[in-house]
């Protein structure tokens, strides 16, 4: 499995009951560094699933690089392809409110200069990796412009593609530059709030349908937090999988997770809804612990899970929520 995009040194605060007027101090009562960032996120994930993971990005020669190289190690996945240079890492301070809900202060630093050039896809295809995962799309100027030809490299190698992003912070609003890689995309799973934007259509039955209608060819999963997941395939599947009642300590890498689980689920030959089961499980065990991957199981614990994920048929004229 090869995950690439942004690797993200997390500086969580926890609880912000609100931000310090300038000049101002307000206590929280942790303050943790964490590993973070999507592609570091959900390579984590595959790898405490038992997925081998190589994650492909760029961090600076500083201590958050450092931290982020042998976090990373330590999580078994292969950070040999993880360039490191005389730039910034990139950090987010990730203010957690007292329901897990986050809000996010980012500096792109060395994410900015990542490249396809910076990707080994034949090497790491020949050594038996079966997917690519791009993760942080909006947030990664030097690898969008050439996304599209390495995903088109990636299919003509029969690996299943997989795209995520981040909010864009374009205050244009350019949301639609992303319509190109849907086509060469396998696996598409964005947040409601954020496939709004893309799609520009509200009703999550229209959302789902438009993301399908603009070439994803061969899942869609709406993340939509604490009510679950809307998933719909080109051949008509669409079900609503409930979220899972758990307790919710910090959300940061919880969309992370699903993707990890839902990778994992079609990688082991998993139907649509079997993958989609498998993510919300993950998912929810990320929530119940600060961070973005101290929360999350192993294959059997999180399958254990899954079984207790209800799935609903989705009637359009009936929203699910």
């Amino acid at each position: 499995m090869i995950s690439v995009g942004i690797v993200i040194a997390d500086c969580v605060a926890c609880p912000v009951s609100r931000l310090p007027l300038p000049g101002q101090l307000a206590l929280v009562d942790e303050i943790s560094l964490f590993v973070g960032g999507s592609a570091a996120n959900t390579a984590v994930a595959l790898a405490r699933l038992g997925l081998r993971a190589a994650v492909v990005g760029r961090v600076g020669a500083d201590g958050f690089g450092d931290f982020l190289l042998n976090s990373l190690g330590s999580e078994s996945c292969d950070t040999r392809f993880l360039h490191r240079g005389a730039g910034r890492t990139s950090a987010t301070l990730v203010n957690v409110d007292a329901s897990g809900e986050r809000s996010f202060l980012h500096s792109m630093g060395a994410n900015a200069m990542l490249s396809t050039a910076d990707v080994p896809l034949e090497q790491l295809a020949s050594q038996g990796a079966r997917a690519l995962h791009v993760a942080g799309y909006y947030v990664l100027p030097g690898l969008e412009p050439g996304l599209p030809e390495l995903l088109d490299r990636a299919s003509r190698l029969e690996l299943l593609t997989s795209l995520d992003n981040v909010w864009n912070p374009d205050q244009s609003g350019d949301w639609e530059r992303i319509h190109a890689c849907l086509p060469l995309s396998d696996l598409f799973c964005p947040s409601l709030q954020e496939a709004r934007q893309i799609t520009r259509r509200e009703q999550p039955a229209d959302v789902l349908d438009a993301l399908l209608g603009l070439g994803v060819r061969r899942m869609v999963a709406l993340k939509m937090g604490e009510h679950g997941a809307l998933i719909g395939t080109p051949d008509g599947v669409r079900l609503h999988l409930l979220g899972l009642n758990v307790p919710v300590i910090d959300g940061t890498g919880a969309g992370d997770a699903f993707i990890g689980g839902v990778l994992a689920g079609l990688l082991a030959g998993e139907t649509p809804e079997g993958a989609g089961r498998l993510g919300n499980a993950a998912g929810a065990l990320c929530v119940g612990a600060m961070g973005a991957a101290a929360g999350l199981k192993n294959l059997e614990s999180t399958r254990a899970l899954a079984v207790t994920v209800r799935a609903e048929h989705w009637n359009p004229e009936r929203p699910p929520f």
